[in-house]
């Protein structure tokens, strides 16, 4: 064997096992692997969205981002869906803590495929439902994946995407436009919008619904959500609301 050859393959043996040594080590948040999905959406009116107009929509491919947690067989997923400013370094931090736990994460890109960054400044640049099939249509994929508990899928969303989130429980949107053949285990909403009121929205799915909020917060008041929990609680329904004073 000649001596160059012998030294690359020293090498190269080096390389694999210190590889190997450092992936046995790797920090608990650290994902096994990192797989982007393009998933195929519409953009739509709200008034397209509730009446199920999905020929009317304009065809879109929006993203996510799927982590696979340190773990063997399948696992449970929190589905993460971004707020009017898209997918930031607070995503990131919620990705970290959820794998460090052995729970892999599905991010959605709802803003890029869309030419879109920021909606903030402007709320009209995209109808308000939109997020809510970039959900469903991630569930279907998710719903597939050899890595995932479809049993355990739980949706949180933050702001525009906890709007998003706590309206993708109403048994009406799924009809309508969930096609995955599951449900999510629970719904997690962060500071969402719930000033808006649909046909049958006490109609929710019969999974846990736990809201948290600021009560400072003067940009989507807390006070439109107390009321509709009130409504839910009333029908029902399992359902919590967390206050922050500070």
């Amino acid at each position: 064997m000649p001596r160059a050859f012998r030294a690359a393959a020293a090498l190269i043996a080096l390389c694999v096992s210190t590889t190997l040594a450092s992936a046995q080590s790797l920090p608990k948040e650290v994902a096994t692997r990192a797989e982007i999905y393009p998933i195929p959406s519409l953009t739509l009116s709200d008034q397209q969205f509730l009446s199920g107009d999905a020929a009317a929509g304009k065809p879109v491919t929006v993203a996510g981002e799927f982590r696979v947690a340190q773990g063997s067989g399948k696992l449970p997923v929190v589905v993460l869906m971004h707020g009017s400013s898209g997918v930031g370094a607070t995503t990131e931090a919620w990705v970290h803590a959820f794998n460090a736990m052995g729970i892999s994460t599905f991010v959605i890109d709802g803003f890029t495929g869309r030419g879109l960054t920021v909606v903030g400044p402007n709320q009209a640049l995209l109808g308000r439902l939109n997020l809510i099939v970039d959900i469903y249509r991630s569930l279907e994929i998710l719903a597939k994946h050899p890595r995932v508990d479809p049993d355990r899928i739980v949706l949180m969303g933050f702001s525009r995407g906890g709007q998003a989130t706590l309206y993708a429980s109403l048994d009406r949107f799924n009809k309508l436009w969930n096609k995955s053949g599951i449900q999510f285990a629970a719904y997690i909403p962060f500071y969402p919008d719930c000033s808006t009121s649909y046909v049958g929205d006490t109609e929710v799915t019969a999974r846990p619904i736990r809201i948290f909020h600021g009560t400072p917060d003067d940009y989507n008041p807390v006070k439109s959500c107390k009321a509709f929990v009130e409504r839910l609680k009333t029908a029902g329904r399992d359902v919590v609301l967390t206050e922050y004073p500070g």
